[in-house]
């Protein structure tokens, strides 16, 4: 192993990250290679003094920067490179996270970095992002400022780039890629090496098991100088197309993609969007995805197409992600904040955060589910729509019968209260049926219990010409519309859900009304889910900020 650590006048730091590193590193055989770049004769003979069969100290005659220092030490050195800030503490296990991350989970991932923590503990650099919201001509670290605790910040994944604080780099890497790009002088250098890096088919890594302290800038400072700005302004010179001004063509190719989070009605939706997308003469398709792991086939099938590449559900958010990493536009269409379904397993809630990732641009089916992608991941929704099927023909007449969906004892006491009064039959259903299921019984009334995080199943269940009742919910405030296509009641109100039922199997003129309304609703909404959809991924093509 090859650790390289520039240096600039910091020998006080360095010697604290070189005791680190044999405290962290003793049953490792590895070299450090310590490249001089304050060409100083006092500091270079304080860097001297640190020689000893592990440890080399390279001088120079002029200064080089960042990326010409680094490269002299990754260009003498003999094995995979580990590049190293003189300013990090490292912590117990380190490399060897580093280590297995880049030999033993994928063989394309090359360049690994770790979790950064500042001195009192708050995370400092979690994964590389770019930074369009706040400040598109910058790259940025996620998690800054969170506790190093912080569940989302420790789940391990592909990166978008690197950090040149802390890097694992392979041998093969080096070959492939090269070395650092020695124009930069200051800044945005490692995150053009990682960008290189996913060109020429090798992968970063982020791997937050492996830790260190980083006392950033020890020797930088904060402000951004002339020369880190006319790094900046070489860096957008390359990447401008891809980035800022990255634009996809009207008629690009669109692939929705769908995994086994995604149910029957959900794909039903997607079917629609894609049927709708081709009747206007979109090259749009589906792609189904049931393996639990990444299909690399499919991630190459998708890349070559180039175009809009658009998760449905977070089973599939990796695979899209790696598709489009080199190109083409990464969608994500919301079914909910989909972390919620998972009350119980808080490390599968930690990774669907973590897969809602920047660079996608996201559609979500409300207010309430966008301001919850801001809560929880910090990104914001491009578009909401809110998803509908396409409904059948009304029918003509229902039969005397009332059907729930996930009712507690309480509500289904309510319910039959109702129907023996008016002479009803109710049948009770757990929370999620399939619509074919409730609509074989053709009902006069679906009653809806089950807490619904968008507005696919109640549009659905007024597509079947029953009319709708369900409890109060600001989240679906905009589609189901107490008194118009629905009625709505307090979920611990058992009365008035009774009052409300009972008006509804005794007085046809209201029946008919209600169930009308909501038919119309949700054709309505299927219509303008297929428009809302295939105008916000126009939208995101033309417009990449």
């Amino acid at each position: 192993m090859s650790l390289v650590i520039p240096s600039y006048n910091d020998v006080p730091l360095l010697t604290e990250a070189l005791a680190s590193i044999e405290r962290t590193c003793a049953d490792v055989d590895y070299e450090v290679l310590i490249v001089d770049d304050y060409i100083d004769s006092g500091v270079a003979l304080r860097l001297k003094e640190l020689e000893n069969d592990r440890i080399r100290v390279i001088l120079k005659d002029r200064r080089l920067g960042f990326a010409g220092t680094v490269n002299i030490g990754i260009q003498e050195a003999r094995h995979d490179v580990v590049l190293l800030n003189s300013d990090v503490v490292a912590q117990p296990g380190w490399l060897e996270a580093l280590q297995f991350s880049a030999y033993a989970l994928d063989t394309s991932i090359g360049m690994v970095s770790p979790k950064l923590v500042y001195p009192d503990g708050r995370i400092q650099y979690g994964g590389t992002y770019y930074a369009r919201i706040l400040a598109p001509q910058w790259f940025g670290h996620l998690h800054v400022g969170a506790p190093a605790t912080k569940p989302a910040a420790n789940v391990a994944g592909y990166n978008r780039s690197i950090s040149g604080a802390c890097v694992y780099i392979t041998r093969e890497a080096i070959e492939r890629v090269g070395v650092l790009d020695d124009e930069f002088w200051l800044g945005f250098e490692d995150v053009d090496y990682g960008l290189r890096a996913w060109e020429r088919g090798i992968r970063c890594y982020y791997q937050p098991s492996a830790m260190l302290i980083h006392h950033e800038s020890a020797s930088r400072g904060y402000s951004q100088g002339k020369q880190e700005l006319a790094s900046m302004r070489r860096f957008w010179r390359r990447w401008d197309d891809r980035f800022l001004a990255r634009r996809l063509p009207d008629d690009a190719t669109v692939d929705f993609v769908v995994g086994h989070g995604s149910d029957g009605l959900w794909q039903a939706y997607i079917s629609d969007l894609v049927d709708g997308m081709r009747a206007e003469g979109r090259d749009a398709r589906i792609t189904e995805i049931r393996s639990e792991t990444t299909d690399e086939s499919v991630v190459a099938d998708l890349a070559a197409r180039g175009g809009v590449v658009v998760a449905c559900d977070r089973t599939v958010a990796e695979t899209v992600w790696l598709a489009t990493v080199r190109g083409g536009l990464p969608v994500y269409l919301l079914p909910a904040v989909e972390s919620i379904w998972h009350p119980d397993d808080t490390a599968l809630q930690s990774r669907i955060i973590a897969g809602y990732r920047p660079e996608f641009d996201y559609i979500a089916p409300n207010r309430w589910t966008a301001a919850q992608l801001q809560a929880e991941a910090a990104w914001e929704v491009r578009r909401r729509v809110a998803p509908a099927t396409a409904p059948p023909p009304l029918p003509d007449t229902a039969e005397r019968t009332v059907v729930t969906i996930g009712a507690d004892p309480n509500g289904r006491a309510a319910v039959d209260d109702a129907c023996v009064a008016e002479g009803c039959v109710s049948v009770h259903l757990d929370s999620s049926p399939k619509v074919e299921e409730v609509a074989n019984y053709r009902p006069r009334a679906v009653v809806l219990f089950a807490e619904q995080q968008s507005s696919l199943l109640p549009f659905a269940l007024m597509s079947l010409g029953a009319v709708y009742l369900a409890p109060v919910d600001n989240r679906l405030g905009h589609e189901v519309l107490d008194g118009y296509n629905s009625l709505l009641f307090s979920r611990a109100d058992s009365d008035q859900l009774r009052r409300s039922l009972r008006d509804v199997l005794a007085d046809d003129d209201v029946w008919a009304e209600l169930r009308s309304n909501g038919h119309a609703s949700a054709s309505r909404a299927a219509a303008a889910a297929v428009r809302g959809v295939a105008d916000a991924l126009l939208d995101f093509s033309q417009a990449p900020v």
